[in-house]
């Protein structure tokens, strides 16, 4: 076996062990969000009618912010094989986009009252934590943030969904927004190819575009742990912020 395939095998393992570490490592937190009582208020229908505009509103400018995002992140790794699932994301937004506001639409509020809302902080430090990572961060951890948020939210969005039409009497198309997430959520295999190719080019921020895997380069950078320290951060704070905004929605419902 030569000396380039055996590396590269090594490497490929260290992505599949990475993305094992995290399971394990942020199980407690994926716990904490899809038991968040916020999800199981709206389950005994003691969220407040009214209370159900934040979550309209502040989904509305995740999703809006969310096309941008991950557009800019398209543009700075077009160049890797990451665009296929970066486009695949950016087209999920833009479905998800009319579906929201259907949603707003059933409580009896506009785009423009949407866009006019004040907004919560906490609401939106997702969002607000995706810009940075498209702006600052690689392919891979959007990637990978994204895998492990996926089930979470649409766990969550499930629920909320059943629940809108069960205890707010929503129609089907009213709460569809928070059905259709569950047909993007990656698979372990769809994952993996691109946390190992942002591993091979050796730099967490992809900033040498078109460069061959440096083979050396990736193994100093696996030895000191920095690229996969970077993943384990943004995936942890993104679910974080995704905490955040369930507790959010908790305190304005008063549950």
């Amino acid at each position: 076996m030569s000396e380039t395939l055996q590396v590269t095998q090594d490497a490929t393992r260290d992505s599949a062990k990475l993305l094992h570490e995290l399971h394990r490592e942020l199980h407690p937190l994926l716990q904490r969000i899809i038991t968040h009582r916020y999800v199981q208020a709206l389950e005994d229908g003691r969220v407040p009618r009214d209370a159900l505009n934040a979550l309209a509103i502040h989904q509305h400018h995740i999703v809006s912010n969310g096309l941008k995002n991950i557009a800019l992140l398209l543009a700075r790794f077009g160049h890797q094989p990451s665009r296929k699932k970066l486009h695949e994301f950016l087209q999920a937004e833009f479905a998800v986009h009319d579906a929201v506001l259907s949603f707003a639409d059933a409580l009896g509020l506009s785009e423009a009252d949407l866009q006019a809302a004040p907004l919560s902080l906490e609401a939106m430090m997702f969002s607000y934590y995706e810009t940075y990572v498209c702006l600052y961060g690689s392919d891979a951890d959007l990637i990978t943030a994204f895998y492990f948020d996926a089930k979470v939210w649409i766990a969550n969005a499930l629920r909320v969904s059943r629940a809108l039409k069960a205890h707010y009497g929503l129609s089907h198309d009213a709460a569809r927004f928070f059905e259709m997430y569950a047909n993007y959520q990656p698979k372990d295999e769809e994952v993996l190819p691109y946390i190992q190719s942002a591993l091979e080019r050796g730099a967490a921020l992809g900033d040498c575009p078109g460069c061959k895997p440096d083979f050396t380069t990736l193994q100093q950078a696996l030895d000191q742990g920095m690229t996969a320290r970077q993943i384990r951060e943004s995936t942890r704070l993104l679910l974080e912020g995704e905490w955040h905004f369930w507790e959010a929605m908790a305190q304005v419902a008063g549950v």
